[in-house]
């Protein structure tokens, strides 16, 4: 873990994706609530915020759009990455975590891809003690991250 901010691991994560996004006509919607200090695995959450951003930049219509959310309550940050495009049937939602899987639809067919980044991206998230759920949305896919942190200062005093 090292000292950060999660608004600056979630801005430098979509410099890399804002020229693919912008391509395709995706609008980005920035709402950043986590700026505080603290001790976490920067690589780690941006690798699982770009596995996100990477699917709606191969998922999604061009003309969509995506909302990008953080929370941060004590020593709890949250992610929230919210897209309009397709969405995921339910049979699928659970699905979508297993290693090699991937939904098959006229969208999806001939995008390229293992279908493993969910898969990985959930095992960072709860090797950093979060978790990364697909959230119940009518239109679109929402996922959030969770996951705790230390302060600087509580990290300074013992």
């Amino acid at each position: 873990f090292t000292k950060g901010s999660l608004d600056e691991t979630i801005k430098a994560t979509l410099d890399q994706y804002r020229p693919s996004l912008s391509a395709k006509g995706i609008e980005v919607d920035l709402d950043l609530n986590a700026s505080d200090e603290v001790l976490f695995d920067s690589d780690a959450v941006g690798q699982i915020v770009g596995n996100l951003l990477s699917n709606v930049e191969k998922y999604c219509p061009v003309g969509s759009s995506v909302s990008i959310r953080t929370f941060q309550n004590g020593a709890n940050l949250t992610v929230e990455i919210t897209d309009s495009g397709p969405g995921i049937p339910k049979g699928d939602r659970e699905k979508i975590f297993r290693p090699f899987y991937r939904v098959s639809n006229a969208l999806t067919d001939g995008v390229t891809g293992t279908g493993i980044g969910l898969s990985i991206s959930r095992d960072l998230a709860r090797m950093h003690g979060g978790e990364l759920e697909l959230m119940s949305t009518d239109k679109g896919a929402r996922f959030r991250l969770t996951f705790q942190v230390q302060s600087i200062q509580e990290t300074q005093g013992s």
